[in-house]
């Protein structure tokens, strides 16, 4: 948002200079990009008056004036042969620069010329001008044309952030300055001729459309906009266009209202229509583009034909135009939502959509569609009619109950309550006692979209008074505090045990684009965002396997081959009105599992990755089970859900092949897991199980099986500890390469056998054992690799 120092005084009688306020401006959260000069115009420019004009005696295009710049006459010779005796004209004198031209006395055809008349070109105030400028006014000779046409004026291009729409306007800003230095808002109260009632209706079928107020001007006439207008459009980066649409482009700025003015006579009906699109439906808008349209937007029509992209555009073909004489103005308020999905779809951005995506105020149509009017009557003669107000979706404004004392509990200063209540009532909030503890606070609609609750009234008083005036104060903790609370302390040890690992802790963002989850929605949650930052943000991520995934890809594409990340964070689920958040821990893993060792050649396997969850499990004293899963985008093979006391608490998997390459562009082995860590929590055990230390020996057997590739192993050795004096079973090796038939895998299965009560002696292991491998064979579709003798 561009402001002009000299437009905001209209508001403020503020004498601070230009800096000041930049400054005050930072300190209060609008940040300052930088100060501009729009005009470039600098040294001696003065009011002239041409006293004499004769032909130049060497040269046919040229004349030779005598100029009377109030204590001196200049002989100045130019180009312009319409300049007249009597003309007040702007001239630079030596010095001066126009722009990137500095003015020097110099000959032209053998005649000294002492200065230069200028066009409005030149002062900086015309994109292209035809002749020397002549004031319709009389000015005294050698009046400061700079300070005259305040052609010394800085604007400030203020960065305004998102929830703050109602800066995007000049009396918004002011607002804002009228609190930060204390000194009254002044607003304009001009006058205007009514006549009659409007002839035209409203009608409201769409839900984008929340308010639309109408009148209609008749009689107004299409001329350039006077001077102190078009300097302050293009001092906010507009250019001037005619009276009329510069009336509109002005008051837009002014109030931070989108307007539109339609030339009623262009109008196939007295009425207007306000629908939602229709697929298909097409529209000429006034960048000179034919748009078709998808059945999402909300468009202004006349009941026949469309007239305007509501929120974002008018028609080429209800413009004004130099033969206007009766225009419709519209003052609307339109869904946010709906403005920014259809400005992002057709690639439009104006400053009506910009305005109205981040919100307006529903509740000030009269007073802008006035403020309309009042310039209407006074630059182009035209003559209102009575308003029409249609306002189906009424927004009332906000109340908060306030504590006095809760100023000072979050800031920790002692601000008086006369100083707060000033401070809001400056930024248009109503303020009234409840009783001695308490305000009740009227929130002004124009900060509908912003302020809700009492902590962002403390954000409020506390910027204005200054983040600088608050005392500082050393962080003090207490002693004989508890530390860390047994959740933060198990959070703790989850990372301390990734870390031991190699795993690196990541930190992805919360939101993740809607395409992304959409093209693999394995969780099948989606919680989308109802107002999003853009569109790589609309989504509140479902698990934290896109961020980490995304990470990884970041990384393999930047050949670090070799990647392990984890991250503990909060996922989301349910829905967009009521979502609930639930802290999990995931880690992806590719390449080599020791890239330090230049020895170790050994890659992730799936066997490996869920040994990280297994020692995780002996960590927090829990004991995992794990069941098969068919999860869309992993293997089936190699993906397991993760059972913690009969409850499903998360899975491991090795990402499908394509889904790696296509999305992640990675040509390896993806190996995931994702875990609840509520239920970890809840499972922990604090203190082992006491276990009797066994003073019996122990036994291990070990026996190779060929399995094939699509059975199960878990069900073998959750079967092994049926068995007598098992105390512990498991696979030692996997084995595929020479020797082992197509379709199978070695698979080497131990157990290790003890008895509390006796030593075992060989006879009675090597029973259990042969009887143990004769069922397994028996039973299940496996057989020995080796043959006994």
């Amino acid at each position: 948002m561009r402001l002009s120092i000299e437009w905001l005084r209209d508001f403020v009688n503020v004498s601070a200079s230009a800096e000041e306020i930049a400054e005050k401006f930072s300190l209060s959260g609008n940040n300052i990009e930088e100060m501009i000069s729009p005009f470039n115009v600098s040294g001696k420019i003065v009011a002239g008056k041409v006293i004499e004009v004769q032909k130049h005696p060497n040269a046919d295009r040229l004349i030779v004036c005598k100029v009377d710049i109030g204590n001196e006459i200049k002989t100045i010779v130019t180009g312009d042969l319409s300049v007249k005796e009597g003309d007040i004209v702007p001239l630079a004198l030596e010095g001066a620069r126009l722009g990137d031209l500095v003015i020097t006395p110099r000959k032209m055809r053998g005649i000294l010329s002492e200065g230069m008349m200028c066009s409005l070109e030149e002062l900086g105030l015309e994109e292209k001008s035809d002749s020397v400028y002549r004031f319709k006014e009389k000015l005294e000779p050698g009046t400061d044309i700079i300070s005259y046409l305040k052609l010394d004026d800085k604007v400030l291009d203020v960065e305004i952030t998102p929830n703050r729409p109602d800066c995007l306007s000049v009396i918004g800003l002011a607002r804002e300055v009228s609190a930060l230095f204390d000194v009254d808002l002044k607003m304009p109260k001009g006058t205007f001729e009514i006549d009659g009632d409007c002839d035209v209706s409203v009608e409201i079928e769409s839900e984008g459309c929340w308010r639309y107020t109408a009148r209609v001007v008749k009689g107004v006439k299409v001329e350039p906009s006077p001077l102190w207008l078009q300097r302050r459009l293009i001092a906010a980066g507009i250019r001037p266009i005619n009276n009329v649409v510069d009336i509109t482009n002005y008051v837009l700025l002014e109030t931070g209202h989108p307007v539109h003015a339609f030339d009623l006579n262009l109008l196939s009906s007295k009425k207007i229509v306000v629908r939602d699109a229709r697929k298909g439906e097409k529209i000429l808008l006034l960048d000179g583009k034919e748009y078709e349209l998808t059945g999402d937007e909300v468009l202004i029509t006349d009941g026949e034909r469309p007239l305007a992209l509501a929120g974002i555009m008018g028609g080429e073909e209800s413009g004004v135009n130099e033969n206007t004489t009766d225009v419709l103005l519209e003052v609307a308020m339109f869904d946010p939502v709906r403005i920014r999905k259809t400005a992002k779809n057709h690639g439009i951005m104006s400053e009506s959509s910009y305005r109205f995506e981040r919100g307006v105020d529903p509740n000030d149509s009269e007073y802008v569609i006035n403020r309309l009017s009042e310039l209407l009557y006074k630059l182009a003669g035209g003559i209102s009619t009575n308003i029409v107000d249609v306002y189906p979706k009424r927004i009332e404004p906000r109340v908060i109950n306030y504590p006095k004392d809760l100023t000072v509990k979050v800031i920790g200063e002692d601000i008086d309550e006369n100083v707060q209540k000033k401070i809001l009532e400056r930024l248009g909030f109503k303020v009234e006692d409840i009783d001695e503890k308490s305000w009740k606070i009227t929130v002004p609609t124009f900060r509908y979209f912003d302020v809700e609750r009492p902590i962002d009234i403390v954000e409020e008083i506390s910027r204005i008074y200054g983040n600088d005036m608050l005392e500082g104060e050393p962080f003090r903790i207490l002693v004989g505090g508890t530390g860390r609370t047994k959740k933060q302390k198990l959070r703790y040890k989850l990372k301390e045990h990734m870390i031991s690992e190699g795993f690196s802790e990541a930190i992805t963002l919360t939101f993740v684009s809607e395409a992304i989850v959409d093209r693999w929605n394995f969780v099948n949650e989606k919680v989308k965002i109802k107002n999003p930052i853009n569109e790589e943000m609309d989504v509140v991520r479902p698990t934290l396997i896109y961020g980490l995934l995304g990470s990884l890809s970041y990384n393999y594409k930047r050949q670090n081959r070799d990647v392990k990340l984890f991250e503990i964070g909060k996922v989301f689920k349910g829905t967009s009105e009521n979502p609930v958040d639930i802290e999990k821990i995931a880690a992806v893993a590719v390449g080599r599992i020791n890239k330090y060792d230049y020895t170790d050649y050994r890659t992730f396997t799936f066997y490996n990755f869920k040994g990280i969850i297994d020692n995780l499990s002996s960590i927090l004293r829990v004991k995992f089970e794990y069941k098969k899963a068919d999860i869309p985008g992993f293997v089936p093979t190699r993906t397991a859900k993760v059972i913690l006391n009969g409850k499903e608490i998360g899975f491991v998997g090795m990402v499908d092949p394509e889904i790696a390459d296509k999305f992640y562009d990675v040509k390896d082995e993806i190996y995931v897991f994702e875990l609840s860590t509520e239920d970890l929590y809840e499972n922990y055990k604090e203190v082992p199980s006491y276990r009797e230390s066994v003073v019996y020996p122990s036994v291990r057997r070990d026996v190779s099986f060929l399995v094939p590739k699509s059975f199960k192993m878990g069900t073998i050795i959750d079967e092994l500890f049926e068995y007598n004096y098992v105390e512990e079973a498991g696979v030692s090796d996997i084995y595929t390469g020479k020797g082992i038939p197509e379709g199978f895998t070695s698979v080497t299965v131990y157990c290790v056998f003890r008895s509390n009560e006796k030593t075992l002696s060989e006879d009675e292991i090597n029973e259990i054992w042969t009887s143990i491998k004769k069922k397994l064979t028996e039973k299940y579709p496996i057989k020995l690799r080796f043959e006994e003798v």
